[in-house]
């Protein structure tokens, strides 16, 4: 199936309301039981808009814009927020829907996951990730929010944005959805661990301390008062957190700085004194001497242009 993009969408009983939705939406079944889907879109004026959701397994992550709010009929609400896929998953049908003001507008990208997308791997499925995804195909409805993810963000902006037509969009549009749903399986593997070794409350707060740190990556808070924030002593934080992400508070910073540097040497024309000052560090040589140390190169390297 091509890739699908009109200029407005708003469906109700098969037909399409031009007036009250404008953008670009791709709805596209890639492999059987595989189905990308992304959108950007306006909508013009006040509506409420109704979904009957057969049984399948949605991921969506908020890309830009106003954060939707989904009131899922006898499951209470599921809110999205800027850079965090939600999985939900339902085995029956469910009824849902939302509001939307006029000139409310959201890029949003994610794929949805049939039961015969996992036909191939037989009735026994090994890998924790792929055993989680496929079983919340087996409860009535449950959602569950990810913490943020730059590499998924990454990931839902290409289903809107590549240089690709024609057959090579398709096949570009078939990997780069199964990239998405090894992120979110690896994802959901790694945030079940976490949980499960942490406690769910204990997890929350550490994944709440990590979303404060990249919020404020060049000026983060200092650990006491971090701790002080997520409601955690300092103790306890410094080792949820290593026991969560294999690393103290101060590597993640230093790690996120430099992943958040290298990207922003790849797709701006910054000077690298500027874009080490930027991410945090105080100074081009210690940029530079950190940035050596994690990548093995210096800074100054060339990126190929996207």
């Amino acid at each position: 199936m091509s890739v699908s993009r009109i200029t407005a969408n708003s469906i109700d009983a098969g037909q399409v309301d031009a007036s009250a939705v404008t953008g670009q939406v791709v709805l596209s079944m890639v492999q059987p039981g595989l189905i990308a889907a992304a959108h950007r879109l306006r909508v013009n004026y006040d509506s409420k808009v109704e979904y009957e959701i057969e049984s399948a397994l949605g991921c969506g992550i908020l890309i830009s814009g106003d954060p939707p709010v989904f009131d899922i009929e006898g499951h209470g609400q599921v809110r999205h927020e800027l850079g965090r896929a939600v999985i939900a998953g339902n085995g029956k049908p469910v009824k849902a829907f939302t509001h939307y003001k006029a000139n409310q507008h959201n890029v949003m990208s994610g794929f949805y996951l049939k039961r015969d997308f996992f036909d191939r791997f037989g009735p026994d499925v090994t890998d924790d990730g792929l055993a989680a995804l496929r079983g919340l195909l087996n409860v009535d409805y449950q959602a569950v929010v990810l913490p943020k993810s730059r590499r998924m963000v990454e990931i839902a902006k290409r289903s809107l944005a590549h240089p690709y037509c024609g057959e090579l969009a398709e096949l570009f549009l078939e990997t780069n959805t199964l990239a998405f749903v090894l992120e979110a399986a690896s994802m959901l593997k790694e945030a079940n661990r976490i949980a499960n070794t942490l406690g769910r409350k204990n997890y929350d707060r550490v994944v709440q301390a990590r979303e404060i740190i990249d919020a404020n990556l060049a000026s983060p808070p200092k650990s006491l008062d971090l701790a002080m924030q997520v409601g955690l002593n300092l103790t306890t934080l410094q080792a949820h957190f290593k026991t969560a992400y294999g690393t103290s508070i101060f590597g993640y910073i230093r790690r996120e700085r430099l992943e958040l540097s290298r990207a922003m040497l790849r797709d701006t024309d910054l000077p690298v004194a500027k874009v080490g000052y930027q991410v945090g560090f105080s100074s081009p040589a210690a940029f530079t001497a950190a940035y050596r140390r994690h990548f093995g190169e210096p800074p100054t390297r060339k990126f190929p242009r996207r």
